[in-house]
């Protein structure tokens, strides 16, 4: 297979050649794209016009871009294969230019790059055009070597193995969801003597408000983080150790900075994390409008959202779902689902059922509403109280989690005991998930 690639990013070219899948990775400049429409709009006003460079449609026409010669595949009787693709940048054609490209080339793939758009419901548009003309395409908030993934998979259907990265995202602020987070990561490691690491990614909120904390803090390390320069080996001696095993790396401070990260650098930390722990939470925050949260989100395997009693809390979520969650990272296909946080059963209040039913999602755990975990947020001391009622349910969700990726709970025995007996889910919301059994 070769790849035709429309791009102003030369990194997308060498990233694509680094894969080894394709024959040959060629680019073709835009002015190369506009000889060939205008040899259509020719073919079409008068068949067997020559354009102004003396081409027929029956002959190849040869590109030079960056001194590389690439020979183009003729638009009729040298067509181009079916096993050859188009990748084209949004930022080089515009959609109608992407859909008369594809009409020359009908046979092969074709790989539509979609840049941010504000617009929801422009970015919907766009993706119900590239559907109607056959035509794959691949969400922006991705870093170079992720796109040519994506690429990867759409050209090969390869399927993509777990990542064991667990993204946090909450319905509204202040649902709990860091507090949540980091007692998770504890429990997690209690339960199957685990290393687990906590990445502080709600690019508002640094999350160390309910521990004393003494590690470094992300804007800190985003020099590092920029040029790729921090190694595996040194972000834990920038962490927190919470409890054996589990180590946290708080957020952003600096909020002038929210807009100035990039997802290049957030995915490095994330793929330093993965390298030194079995099992890495993000907390994404409330407002996946920036590359902390969007990254979060894009490379977990596994997504929970944190969601409260109010109506507020699913009304907003229905908005970042139809604007944000859908079209750029394809929520309805990732099967997230629900941890409810705060609860109060009442029968004035909405249950877990309810809930779920209305917003059509499964939940994987209910935590009841402590009112001591204010006093304890103002003291510090999150972490080092115990709520037998809510740790009760935590341990619940953390079963799940470590049968979602076949991991044991090794301590105690009936703890074990209590996996097992929850493996064959007939019923409930565990018959939604999908083991991971190549992780």
């Amino acid at each position: 297979m070769n790849a035709y690639v429309v791009s102003a990013d030369r990194r997308l070219l060498e990233a694509l050649r680094q894969t080894g899948e394709y024959g040959a990775v060629l680019p073709v400049s835009k002015e190369m794209i506009s000889v060939l429409l205008a040899e259509l709009e020719g073919r079409q006003e008068q068949p067997g016009r020559r354009n102004a460079a003396g081409l027929s449609a029956d002959i190849g026409i040869e590109a030079y871009t960056d001194d590389i010669s690439i020979m183009v595949p003729a638009p009729v009787d040298s067509a181009m294969s079916a096993s050859d693709v188009w990748i084209v940048s949004d930022g080089l054609l515009d959609i109608y230019e992407a859909v008369a490209l594809r009409s020359l080339y009908p046979a092969g793939k074709f790989v539509y790059l979609l840049s941010n758009d504000g617009d929801a419901h422009a970015m919907r548009a766009m993706q119900s055009l590239c559907a109607a003309h056959e035509m794959d395409y691949v969400p922006p908030y991705r870093t170079t070597e992720q796109v040519a993934d994506e690429i990867s998979a759409i050209c090969f259907t390869r399927n993509q193995s777990a990542s064991k990265v667990i993204a946090l995202v909450g319905a509204l602020p202040q649902l709990g969801l860091t507090s949540s987070l980091l007692r998770t990561g504890i429990a997690l490691a209690k339960l199957a003597g685990i290393r687990v690491g906590i990445l502080g990614l709600n690019g508002w909120n640094p999350g160390d408000s309910g521990l004393a904390y003494t590690g470094k803090y992300l804007d800190e390390l985003w020099g590092n983080l920029q040029g790729k320069q921090l190694q595996a080996g040194e972000l834990k001696e920038k962490m927190l150790e919470l409890a054996p095993g589990v180590y946290y790396l708080a957020g952003n401070r600096d909020l002038k900075k929210l807009y100035y990260y990039h997802t290049e650098g957030i995915a490095w930390l994330i793929d330093k994390a993965r390298e030194c722990f079995d099992i890495v939470l993000l907390d994404a925050g409330s407002y996946p409008d920036h590359a902390l949260s969007a990254q979060s989100i894009h490379t977990a395997d596994l997504i929970l959202v944190q969601m409260g009693q109010s109506r507020q809390a699913k009304e907003q979520w229905r908005r970042m779902c139809e604007h944000i969650l859908q079209p750029i990272f394809h929520m309805e296909q990732r099967q997230p689902m629900l941890l409810f946080n705060k609860m109060i059963h009442s029968p004035e209040m909405e249950n877990e059922k309810q809930l779920s039913r209305q917003l059509n999602m499964p939940y994987v755990g209910s935590l009841p509403y402590i009112d001591a975990f204010g006093r304890s947020e103002s003291d510090r001391s999150l972490l080092s109280q115990a709520w037998p009622e809510y740790d009760k349910e935590l341990n619940k969700v953390c079963k799940a989690i470590l049968q979602y990726y076949d991991l044991p709970v090794v301590s105690p025995a009936k703890e074990s005991a209590s996996v097992h007996a929850m493996k064959p889910a007939k019923s409930g919301w565990l018959r939604w998930m999908k083991p991971v059994r190549e992780a």
